[in-house]
């Protein structure tokens, strides 16, 4: 079939129109193919997330450990140590307690034990060495009326009561009775009473030697001498009653009436 006639005068349509991006011009002999834009864009560069912000409670918290902590120590260091003993010696009151416990029965240099420290003793409470020292001033009271009545025992038998032998005598006692109406006895058991038969015995062993002085040299007769003398045993009696528990825990001698 023969192809149609092209029909005259018909317009043909413009070809379209070139909407790209225009190509500079190229060197002779090169050529450039224009490229689209790329659908995607570049990729974000990794970095690692930011550190996470620390907020005050921790802080805090470490804040008021220290501050507790150093309360402490300063209650530790300030608090005061407990109740102690009366005399203010400075011990607790178990140390306190061991010393008391260590006086009863022990010599009079005996009580102390042994400090942190080589060698070192605890002081004794006062009231203590109070007890001790007034024991032993009565102590040293007795002994020398002990002295005083083996002394008039060598006067009567081999001296017949001389003059210079009750001389003798007679000073001793009424040496004795002013050391025992000036002792002090606040820190015994029963001082005031121990104390009275004590002047009372010496009073009267006084009294008796002034009797053997007024007929010296010679001895009296026993019934010369008999009140007085059963006046000063009994008081000897009646103190050594009294001196016994108190010897007893001052570690010193108990003397019965006739060895003073």
């Amino acid at each position: 079939m023969p192809d149609p006639p092209d029909p005259v005068g018909v317009p043909w349509p413009s070809p379209p129109q070139d909407r790209t991006t225009p190509v500079p011009p190229s060197a002779p002999g090169e050529t450039s193919i224009p490229l689209s834009p790329e659908p995607w864009a570049e990729p974000a560069i990794w970095r690692p997330p930011a550190p996470p912000k620390r907020g005050r409670g921790p802080l805090v918290l470490v804040v008021a450990g220290g501050v507790a902590l150093a309360l402490v120590a300063f209650g530790i260091v300030f608090w005061p140590s407990g109740s102690e003993p009366a005399s203010g010696n400075g011990l607790s009151s178990a140390e306190s307690s061991t010393a008391g416990e260590g006086g009863a029965g022990e010599g009079a240099g005996g009580g102390g034990t042994a400090g942190p420290g080589a060698g070192a003793t605890e002081p004794e409470p006062q009231s203590d060495a109070a007890f001790r020292e007034q024991a032993g001033a009565v102590d040293g009271v007795l002994a020398d009326m002990s002295g005083t009545r083996a002394d008039l025992g060598s006067v009567v038998i081999d001296e017949d009561c001389s003059v210079s032998g009750i001389q003798r005598v007679l000073a001793s006692r009424r040496s004795q009775l002013a050391r025992a109406r000036a002792l002090d006895v606040g820190a015994l058991d029963g001082g005031a009473e121990l104390k009275d038969a004590l002047v009372r015995a010496l009073e009267a062993s006084v009294e008796s030697n002034e009797r053997y002085a007024a007929v010296a040299p010679g001895c009296p007769s026993p019934a010369e001498v008999s009140d007085v003398n059963q006046r000063a045993t009994d008081a000897k009696n009646e103190f050594a009653g009294h001196w016994a528990p108190i010897a007893r825990e001052a570690g010193l001698p108990a003397r019965s009436g006739d060895d003073i």
